[in-house]
């Protein structure tokens, strides 16, 4: 058999053609997803309520948005409300912002006793803690005061009457997300139950509180199990006499480790003020008068003592890392005071958090603000509003810096960072989270993988039924997409790409 030159001519060009064609097919069949199809795949989680979804996503490297589905919808963010308190807060108060707690006395100091009151007036400090208290009164105690003849007393006057924002429920639980605020308060205003298995099986545990002032007492009905699973309950009742009882129940096997259970308080106020009578006690001062709480100090009082808090910068590191509701409200009121003045009321704070976002051309259409920790189901925000918000403290010298840093390092090694501990991803998003039944929400910033372009994220998902780990998988995928497929976009604006003609 014979094939002409023609004929192979023929039949070579037929074979190209039909390589180039399948080679077309080869790479279109197999061409990976780009960034936006990527997160467009996301989102067909069957279990997103397509409505009350909403994504905004902006590239910090050339002022773009990239993606965008429902940006303008308000709806609920949960705890990532605590980003616009915290911006809030730097904005007005700065990153070295300290609070103050006072020590004051009325009368005068005769040798070894004040004869007149002693008074702590309250900063609205969110991070005064037992050993705090503890410091003072070994001061006190070292310039040699034994005796105070009048009444210790809790200056409130910083904050109004109410122990809440006023948009939360009435009825509240006793853990510690759920703490009250107040302008002098101890500890996130809970106490600390520390349990401990008995030497042998059928003992009550061992039990104390730290701090233990004296209204409070242990009712133990707990005992010490065989080697095993053991499970103790702790809560807090309040009697009509104003003690106020902590019942434990329930059993720990024997040799287990120690255990410590946080359950919130009544009356913060009380509370601190009979914590620091407790304490001035251990200390060697005896306290002859009562204890007091009031709204305003006598005119004659003068300082005998100051405590400052960490900075600002540290509090709201803490806030967001723990998601403290009780950290945040009470920012809002310190805002109120700093700026309107006392007694500060959640009202005058977020009104002075709504003017911040306004004057720094953050977009409020449809915005509500109703506390400042995303507690309250009252509040509605934007994607939008809150990539406006991360860009514009992006470009904040003075304050962007502390902003980035109170947001965990996600997947980095420490606390809280499970969260893309096996992503991508890991140790390269900072971000917080937002949780309520149904509602998932995660905003920050992720760059690129090669670290070329850095993005600012917000994601919301309101009413959906993923489930907390559902919710979690559909914005990790996101924000994994922005770490692995960033650099596909330009590095320059639309408007600043050369024009052809």
């Amino acid at each position: 058999m014979f094939i002409s030159v023609n004929s192979i001519r023929t039949l070579s060009n037929w074979y190209a053609h039909f390589g180039a064609v399948c080679l077309l097919i080869s790479n279109t069949a197999f061409a990976a997803p780009t960034l936006t199809q990527t997160i467009d795949n996301a989102l067909t989680a069957r279990c997103l309520n397509k409505e009350r979804t909403a994504v905004n996503i902006v590239s910090l490297s050339t002022g773009r948005t990239i993606y965008s589905r429902n940006p303008q919808t308000p709806l609920l963010p949960a705890s990532i409300m605590k980003l616009v308190t915290t911006a809030a807060a730097l904005h007005y108060l700065g990153p070295e912002y300290r609070y103050k707690t006072k020590l004051l006395q009325t009368g005068r100091r005769i040798g070894d006793t004040l004869q007149g009151d002693l008074i702590l007036m309250g900063s609205g400090d969110a991070k005064l803690v037992h050993t705090d208290l503890w410091q003072m009164a070994q001061q006190l105690k070292a310039s040699g005061l034994n005796f105070i003849e009048g009444k210790l007393i809790a200056d409130v006057s910083l904050f109004d009457n109410y122990d809440r924002a006023p948009t939360w429920d009435v009825d509240r639980s006793q853990r510690p997300f759920d703490a009250k605020i107040g302008a002098l308060s101890l500890n996130l205003n809970t106490v600390a139950v520390n349990l401990r298995p008995g030497a042998n099986v059928g003992d009550p545990l061992v039990i104390w509180l730290e701090p233990s002032p004296a209204y409070m007492r242990i009712d133990n009905q707990s005992t010490t199990a065989a080697k095993g699973n053991g499970t103790a309950g702790v809560r807090r009742v309040d009697d009509a006499q104003g003690g106020v009882r902590i019942v434990v129940t329930g059993n720990l096997p024997q040799g287990d480790y120690d255990r410590t259970v946080l359950v919130n308080v009544d009356n913060p106020s009380r509370y601190t003020i009979e914590s620091f009578r407790d304490y001035l006690g251990k200390a060697g001062i005896t306290v002859r008068g009562a204890t007091e709480i009031v709204n305003i100090s006598p005119n004659n009082a003068r300082e005998v003592l100051e405590h400052e808090s960490p900075p600002l910068s540290l509090i709201i590191k803490e806030m967001n890392t723990y998601s403290s509701n009780f950290m945040a409200e009470q920012l809002v009121k310190t805002i109120a005071v700093e700026k309107v003045g006392k007694p500060a009321t959640h009202l005058n704070g977020l009104k002075q958090v709504a003017d911040f976002l306004q004057t720094s051309g953050v977009s409020t259409q449809g915005v509500m603000l109703a506390d400042g920790s995303g507690l309250s189901k009252q509040n509605q925000i934007t994607a939008k509003m809150m990539t406006d918000l991360l860009v514009m403290m992006h470009n904040r010298f003075d304050i962007g810096p502390d902003f980035m840093t109170s947001m965990r390092v996600m997947g980095a090694f420490g606390l809280h960072s499970n969260r893309f501990k096996n992503s991508p991803a890991h140790a390269h998003v900072r971000a917080k989270t937002g949780t309520l039944n149904g509602v998932s929400t995660l905003t920050g910033y992720v760059p690129s993988n090669t670290g070329r372009q850095l993005y600012a994220f917000s994601l919301l998902l309101n009413n959906n039924g993923c489930g907390y780990k559902g919710a979690d998988d559909v914005e990790d995928q996101i924000v994994n997409a922005l770490f692995l497929q960033g650099d596909e976009l330009p590095l320059v604006s639309s408007s600043q790409l050369p024009v052809t003609q």
